[in-house]
């Protein structure tokens, strides 16, 4: 047992555990334990990892390729990821704007740590990534949440920041497609977020991990594509969601060279570089051929439909048609106050611990995301799973 007088460092007070791997190991448990589990909860996709980087990563253990690499990654995956972000997003970068990190988690952490100073404040919208304000207050920086609803389609705007900007803002932290909430930017709007940054003289870290899945036909924009904008922002991927690699850890910035060199002495100091296999991997299925993207866009599109009409008619919860991503971001206000299975349910946190404890069905409550009234689902399973996770809710929530 911790010897309770045994003084930490500030941050263990400052910093909660993340909620979203607690779902999972508590998932984990019950299926140890044998019981029935519907996983609506996790941001796992179960498309499998390409063959070609499966072959890849094999070559590379054969080839013992399991030495040390560069800090930044081997130049050839640096190489291809410029190859992508032009391919997919139309940005120009060099490999040496490039950092490979060990998952997109640590290059978001990377980013904040680089650029946060104490006391810098840090613009977070809601719902939001629940690392998000975490690794801000890590830093010793300060979250400054910005609430969205259904009405903005969960989005802000140059007028909803303003009043919350003073000479303590540091950077606006913008994440589409969201997770939780799927929402994706137009270009126009892009643009106006871009402008007001401009002028306020904000970075932004543009958390991109979700952009291979966009549902609307003029697909996906990142904000630095905008005039000013690649010099002031950090563009935070992975191949984890995109390719089936959550296992492998390979995520990847790309951002200004002072900021990218930064960002390699704090790595040279913590991880060094990501697994030399995993990167043989990663650069096998960036490079290969992307045609299994549209098929696996076009089936979560559809799965997408299946969820949110499933929602729709469960009692007391309401959605929006998500733009991307693959989750459903539910509203369950309406079971504030409201007694269920001997219970009253105070927030959504009550809601999903019956779900699960009573129906088997693992969902994300919204308090870790910044809303306490909302559930997060994801459609990144099954047909098969998500009609029973839904027949199993609507057997303890009823229907409508």
């Amino acid at each position: 047992m911790l010897n309770q007088h045994i003084q930490l460092a500030d941050w263990v007070e400052r910093v909660q555990p993340s909620p979203t791997a607690l779902l999972e190991s508590t998932v984990a448990r019950y299926q140890r334990e044998g019981r029935t589990v519907y996983r609506l909860g996790l941001g796992q996709p179960d498309f499998p990892t390409p063959d070609r980087a499966k072959a890849s990563a094999i070559q590379a253990i054969q080839d013992n390729f399991t030495g040390y690499t560069d800090t930044s990654g081997i130049l050839p995956l640096r190489e291809a990821i410029c190859r992508a972000l032009h391919r997919d997003m139309g940005l120009s970068y060099d490999p040496g704007d490039i950092v490979v990190t060990v998952g997109g988690k640590h290059a978001l952490f990377n980013a904040i740590c680089t650029l946060c100073r104490p006391g810098d404040e840090v613009l977070i919208p809601i719902p939001y990534w629940v690392s998000f304000p975490e690794q801000v207050k890590f830093a010793g920086a300060k979250p400054v949440f910005v609430q969205t609803d259904a009405s903005s389609g969960y989005k802000v705007t140059p007028e909803t920041l303003a009043p919350l900007v003073n000479e303590s803002t540091r950077l606006l932290i913008l994440n589409q497609p969201n997770n939780p909430s799927g929402a994706v930017y137009s270009a126009e709007e892009l643009s106006r977020l871009a402008e007001f940054c401009r002028q306020r003289d904000l970075w932004v870290i543009s958390d991109e991990v979700y952009s291979a899945f966009v549902f609307k036909p003029e697909g996906y924009t990142s904000i630095a594509s905008f005039p000013g904008m690649r010099e002031r922002t950090v563009v935070i991927n992975a191949v984890s969601k995109t390719y089936g690699m959550t296992g492998w850890r390979i995520g990847y910035s790309a951002a200004p060279a002072a900021v990218t060199g930064a960002m390699l002495r704090l790595q040279s100091h913590t991880t060094s570089n990501p697994s030399s296999i995993a990167q043989q991997a990663a650069l096998a299925a960036i490079d290969g051929p992307q045609d299994d993207l549209e098929d696996i866009r076009q089936e979560y599109a559809a799965r997408r439909g299946v969820l949110v009409e499933g929602v729709r008619r469960i009692k007391g919860l309401e959605c929006s048609v998500p733009d991307g991503a693959f989750y459903v971001w539910v509203d369950a206000s309406a079971w504030r106050g409201q007694t269920l299975e001997g219970r009253t349910i105070s927030t959504a946190d009550d809601l999903a611990d019956i779900l699960l404890t009573k129906a088997g069905v693992a969902v994300m409550p919204g308090t870790g995301f910044g809303s306490p009234y909302h559930i997060r689902l994801s459609y990144a399973v099954s047909r098969d799973e998500m009609d029973s996770g839904i027949a199993a809710m609507a057997s303890i929530l009823g229907s409508k």
